[in-house]
């Protein structure tokens, strides 16, 4: 049995706040080592990029693209310079999503010269009507949902369910585990920024056991030093993902489920 694996990574807009990147030059060093050590394992990232960083990164962003990175859209309206209402996506009225949400992908086109068909929205901010409006202006997959994460002033709200879901569209939430929290409250999840290597090993095997492993990560934390816990975890990551032979790399717009 094959047991699909997806790399992600957001590309936030820099010095927006303390979950941002502080500026550019560390933006691009973060995108740069966390592409490169995907792509060095043999998987296929996929990239979720806001519209600031679609215009600050575009080069380096198509080169990614060329060497097999999937470019999906990043919304995260708290976290931008170009929306007016600076709030999480999911704490806004749908006709405000909306509006949000073609903003975005109006600026990501205009750089990066193509229309993604992959999303995600800041915070995993958004519900039931977030996904069916992603539907609606023709993307094909999402990665919003954080299973367990309870958190009303966010707008992420999401049961436990950490099963991928196929209606109103293909939608892979970020593999979790609701029963240790993070000091934001946000359940932990599979990302070399947090945890230990223990962790991040139990969290593979979570993910397997759900049927998916989906890990993620942001320009918000330094990638690329073999130094701390990104270096750490980084590498008891590929050696869990490595050790499981039934796992199958897949950028979110080529992962269509089995009949």
């Amino acid at each position: 049995m094959t047991i699909p694996l997806f790399c992600t990574f957001n590309a936030i807009a820099a010095d927006t706040g303390k979950d941002a990147p502080p500026d550019w030059e560390f933006s691009s060093r973060s995108l740069d080592a966390y592409a490169n050590l995907m792509l060095g394992a043999g998987f296929w990232p996929t990239i979720f990029v806001s519209p600031e960083s679609a215009r600050a990164h575009a080069p380096m962003l198509e080169e990614l693209r060329e060497r097999g990175c999937e470019l999906g859209l990043l919304v995260s309206p708290s976290q931008s310079s170009i929306f007016p209402k600076k709030k999480p996506l999911g704490t806004l009225t749908i006709i405000e999503q909306h509006l949000a949400i073609t903003q975005a992908r109006d600026v990501f086109g205009q750089f990066l010269y193509h229309m993604p068909k992959s999303i995600r929205t800041g915070f995993h901010s958004g519900n039931q009507d977030t996904l069916e409006l992603c539907q609606t202006l023709g993307f094909t997959r999402a990665s919003i949902r954080m299973p367990g994460a309870q958190l009303r002033q966010l707008g992420s709200e999401w049961p436990t369910d950490a099963g991928i879901i196929l209606r109103p569209l293909i939608e892979i939430p970020v593999t979790s585990n609701p029963d240790e929290k993070l000091f934001n409250r946000f359940p932990l999840y599979l990302s070399p920024e947090f945890g230990t290597p223990e962790t991040i090993t139990a969290l593979v095997a979570k993910g397997i056991a759900h049927g998916h492993v989906c890990v993620t990560g942001s320009t918000a934390s330094e990638y690329g030093s073999p130094q701390g816990v990104i270096g750490a975890n980084s590498e008891a990551l590929l050696i869990a993902l490595n050790s499981v032979e039934s796992l199958r790399s897949y950028r979110l717009s080529d992962y269509t489920p089995a009949p």
